[in-house]
């Protein structure tokens, strides 16, 4: 869930990084396999991540980026990384038609080299721990197969153990974050 049908060079994880395609995937995919949906959500990884939430959807974000770096005659592989490297930091930093940050990495597969991210603390993003954002998708995966409306603390225990092999959470440690973050992937 990379790159899925976006152009080349982009290299952009939606499933961790955009809140309008984790929504679109909680519709579609409700009813996948368990092992789909714990492979998937593994992508996610286990660090602090950043998740736009903005209106652009991942194929307008791809698209501003490309326009951006042909303006800048930096879209072809060797001035891209040249424009990445000038100044040391190794990383650019683009503003998109929303007013929101994006990052440019080297993506390291082949391919697309162009890595997208969204830009900490940028407009329209916020900052989430991962193993939260997973807890939250597999929480709304699982309620939409069930028809429960609201969460309670079995129901995350279980996707917690089941589908994404964390420890279970204590009744008193039940998270407002969670519970607000579950609400957000399911409205729209």
């Amino acid at each position: 869930m990379r790159y899925p049908d976006l152009p080349q060079p982009v290299l952009f994880h939606p499933l961790k990084h955009h809140l309008g395609y984790i929504r679109e995937f909680i519709q579609a995919q409700a009813n996948a396999s368990d092992d789909f949906l714990v492979a998937q959500l593994k992508t996610i990884g286990s660090s602090q991540l950043d998740l736009y939430l903005g209106d652009l959807s991942i194929h307008q974000i791809a698209e501003e980026t490309i326009l951006y770096l042909q303006k800048y005659q930096c879209l072809q592989p060797e001035p891209y990384r040249l424009y990445l490297t000038t100044g040391g930091a190794g990383y650019g930093l683009i503003t998109l038609s929303d007013g929101s940050g994006w990052v440019l990495r080297w993506g390291v597969v082949e391919g697309r080299y162009v890595h997208l991210h969204p830009a900490r603390y940028s407009q329209y993003t916020i900052r989430v721990k991962a193993n939260l954002l997973k807890t939250a998708i597999a929480v709304s995966l699982a309620m939409k197969r069930t028809g429960i409306a609201e969460p309670d603390l079995w129901l995350v225990n279980q996707v917690r153990r089941q589908w994404l092999g964390l420890a279970p959470i204590p009744a008193i440690l039940t998270s407002d974050t969670l519970l607000r973050l579950t609400s957000l992937l399911g409205s729209k």
